[in-house]
């Protein structure tokens, strides 16, 4: 089995203004980068260590809250594109209220079927399960046995944990997951599928120690 340490990124201001960011390059804001440390001075003394290797997207504030635990583990940092959050493609930026008055159709295919609905010029929740698998298996395969974390964004993530608990896609909507948070995961193959468990899920105790736990409520593509 190999055991996952996944993080959030740290907030972002187009988190604090409930955007969506997709495929943006937003960097963290100065709370997010608090946010950041935090996570890793925890990770640096909790009982997970040694890590083998860092898993990042190419994304500045995934980048950013990466090297945080890079630097506080000295664990290698790998960036990885399957790791990008989903691409919105023309409505990164916007607010669900402003999707709504320019997209009404797609707000409402998106009632009917949220995990199938692609954004337009983007991808679908489908889209990005599949590389979360993709991914996933490169991770098992290539370190059993080892810890690693992978740093990332609410939908790519919530699309690992869910393969590692052989939930269907559309579970993906039950999970939450805060900027910064850690969840805990061990995960293998097995007959050609994932097994494993997720023994912490969007923890963030060590935020709220150090004051850092304003939460901000999640769009579909933090």
């Amino acid at each position: 089995m190999t055991k996952l340490l996944v993080v959030r990124h740290g907030e972002t201001m187009f988190n604090r203004e409930k955007r969506f960011q997709g495929w943006l390059d937003i960097p963290l804001s100065d709370f997010g980068s608090a946010q950041a440390r935090a996570c890793a001075a925890y990770l640096a003394r909790s009982p997970f260590i040694p890590v083998t290797r860092i898993y990042s997207s190419p994304l500045c504030r995934a980048q950013q809250t990466a090297k945080a635990i890079s630097e506080a583990l000295g664990a290698g940092l790998v960036t990885d594109e399957r790791l990008r959050e989903i691409d919105v493609g023309r409505i990164a930026g916007m607010t669900w209220e402003e999707v709504a008055g320019e997209y009404p159709q797609l707000m409402e295919e998106y009632r009917r079927n949220p995990t199938a609905t692609r954004y337009p010029g983007g991808e679908s929740v489908l889209d990005v399960w599949d590389r979360a698998k993709d991914l996933l298996m490169h991770i098992v395969e290539t370190h059993r046995g080892e810890t690693v974390v992978v740093v990332g964004h609410a939908i790519i993530l919530k699309a690992l944990i869910c393969h590692i608990l052989r939930l269907e896609a559309p579970n993906h909507r039950r999970l939450t997951l805060g900027n910064a948070s850690l969840s805990v995961a061990e995960a293998g193959v097995e007959r050609g599928g994932f097994s494993g468990r997720v023994t912490r899920l969007n923890d963030r105790h060590y935020l709220e120690h150090a004051g850092l736990d304003a939460y901000t409520a999640e769009v579909d593509a933090g």
